[in-house]
């Protein structure tokens, strides 16, 4: 995995939402953030965590402790992140990437969810 400020930043922001930390989590964004995914764009914190498809709902269904990052990489601005977390019934792999602000906090986040084949 690549060292670099923005998958620290990225990585710090999995691991306080997949562990319930949802106050640090908040802290991670910047006033202007944008979320982009499968099923929408939320824009702003306040979306971006408390939206009926945002950050909060999804993040209680996760078992806390259970994210396993496969792959990072990045610059002092953006970050690729594969990885996979578990639920009560099942796992959900992701890659997602972030763009930073000037300051560290995440401005965009794009979540692209993936399905591995089961042999």
């Amino acid at each position: 995995m690549v060292d670099s400020r923005a998958v620290a930043i990225a990585q710090a922001h999995l691991e306080a939402w997949t562990n319930h930390d949802l106050e640090t989590a908040r802290g991670n964004l910047a006033e202007d953030v944008k979320f982009h995914s499968p099923a929408g764009t939320l824009v702003g914190p306040d979306e971006y965590m408390d939206a009926p498809r945002g950050l909060v709902q999804f993040a209680r269904q996760v078992v806390p402790g259970s994210l396993r990052v496969i792959a990072a990489m990045g610059d002092e601005r953006n970050a690729l992140i594969m990885y996979e977390v578990d639920t009560e019934t099942k796992t959900f792999p992701s890659a997602q990437t972030w763009l930073l602000d000037d300051s560290g906090k995440i401005q965009v986040e794009r979540i692209i969810s993936y399905v591995t084949p089961r042999g």
